[in-house]
């Protein structure tokens, strides 16, 4: 005679829900995909080197509040950066304009001298230079800054300065 007892089942949910588990963790992170960014023929509107673009009128004070306290010191142990957000630009390609989703930018990559194998930053400057953001990696940690009105540090934003940190080198 066959009795049903949850007992019986209990030892093989484990094995039953298994493969939809382990499928669940194999399947890609859904997020926006990657925009293609392209390099454009040079544009000096904020400057023709990255000090230049840092100390320009119109961006100096906006940089400053992009990176917040991270501009000035380092600021670790609440979660910025170890080396100040400036030293990332210490040694500087200069600007170069890129083209991102139908938007036309200014990038500015550099990397703190002592350590630019490591120590690595993009500012990105939407062409009006009302908008800003920026990725600094620090030693296998990505730090990524938005500023402007309705600026945010969500996945598109990072998905943005993703694809301007790999563009291609060269140009128009």
């Amino acid at each position: 005679m066959w009795t049903f007892s949850i007992r019986n089942y209990v030892g093989w949910t484990p094995l039953l829900f298994a493969p939809l588990l382990t499928a669940g963790c194999l399947l890609p992170s859904v997020g926006p995909p990657p925009p293609r960014a392209d390099v454009l023929a040079p544009d000096a509107r904020f400057g023709r080197s990255a000090a230049d673009v840092f100390g320009h009128p119109a961006l100096a004070s906006k940089v400053r509040a992009l990176f917040g306290a991270d501009w000035e010191a380092a600021a670790a142990a609440r979660g910025g950066t170890a080396v100040r957000a400036g030293e990332f630009f210490g040694k500087a390609d200069p600007p170069r304009r890129l083209g991102i989703d139908g938007r036309q930018y200014v990038a500015v990559m550099g990397c703190a001298p002592a350590v630019c194998r490591t120590h690595r930053g993009l500012l990105l400057i939407q062409a009006d230079g009302e908008q800003l953001r920026a990725r600094l990696d620090e030693a296998g940690y990505t730090h990524y800054y938005a500023f402007g009105l309705g600026a945010v540090v969500d996945p598109p934003t990072r998905a943005l300065l993703d694809a301007a940190w790999t563009a291609p080198e060269g140009g128009g």
